[in-house]
C-alpha cells in the first residue's frame, strides 16, 4: 500500500524534536525513551542523516534517526554528548518509528532508501543497528541479518540495550535498494 500523497519525506529539523520525542513515547517502553538533548547532539552532529515523515510542520508520523559511524563505535542510548567522527565506514540506524496509522504502508521502507542512498554517497559499506523490543524479524524482513559481536566492549553494549538486543546489519553492496 503507497503512502498518501500528502505525506513528505524530509530532512529532520531542530523543530520537530518535540514531535519525533512524542512519536517515541507511543512507539518504545520507557527504557528506551531518550531525552531531548540527545536527539539534539545526534542531529546536530549528523542533520543529512535524520528524517521525517510528516503532514504539516506539526504532525510527525515517522522519524529515522542514523549516524555515521567507525569502528562499530556505536553510541550508547541516551548519549547526550554524540559527535560525528573524522571518517566513518558504516551508518548506524540509531532510531526509527512510526506512528500506527503509517504502518504498513512503506514508510519504514522508504526512510530506510533515504538512509541507503546518503550511506551510498558516502561510500559506505553498510547499514547497521541494534535491533530492540524483538524486532528482529522486522529488520530481517527489510533486508537486515544478525552479525555477531566481535569484541568485549561491544557485547557490553548490546547488553545495555536489554537481553534481546541484536547486531543487525545490511551489506549495502549486494542491494540496491530495500525491497
Amino acid at each position: 500500500m503507497p503512502l498518501p500523497p500528502e505525506l513528505l519525506c524530509r530532512p529532520m529539523t531542530h523543530e520537530d524534536l518535540p514531535h519525533v520525542l512524542a512519536l517515541q513515547h507511543r512507539c518504545y517502553h520507557p527504557d528506551f525513551h531518550e531525552p531531548v538533548s540527545a536527539f539534539e547532539s545526534k542531529l546536530s552532529a549528523s542533520p543529512k542523516t535524520c528524517w521525517v515523515i510528516s503532514i504539516g510542520p506539526d504532525s510527525i508520523l515517522a522519524y529515522l534517526v542514523c549516524l555515521p559511524i567507525a569502528d562499530e563505535n556505536y553510541p550508547l542510548l541516551h548519549a547526550s554528548d554524540w559527535q560525528s567522527p573524522a571518517w566513518a565506514d558504516e551508518l548506524y540506524v540509531h532510531d526509527m518509528a512510526i506512528s500506527p496509522v503509517l504502518r504498513g504502508q512503506g514508510a519504514g521502507r522508504l526512510l530506510l532508501n533515504q538512509a541507503r542512498a546518503r550511506a551510498t554517497s558516502l561510500g559506505l559499506a553498510r547499514l547497521s543497528l541494534i535491533a530492540v523490543q524483538n524486532s528482529a524479524a522486522f529488520w530481517g524482513h527489510l533486508g537486515f541479518a544478525a552479525r555477531p559481536a566481535t569484541s568485549e566492549p561491544l557485547v557490553r553494549k548490546l547488553a545495555s540495550f536489554g537481553a534481546d538486543a541484536m547486531l543487525m546489519s545490511h551489506n549495502l553492496a549486494t542491494v540496491s535498494a530495500l525491497d
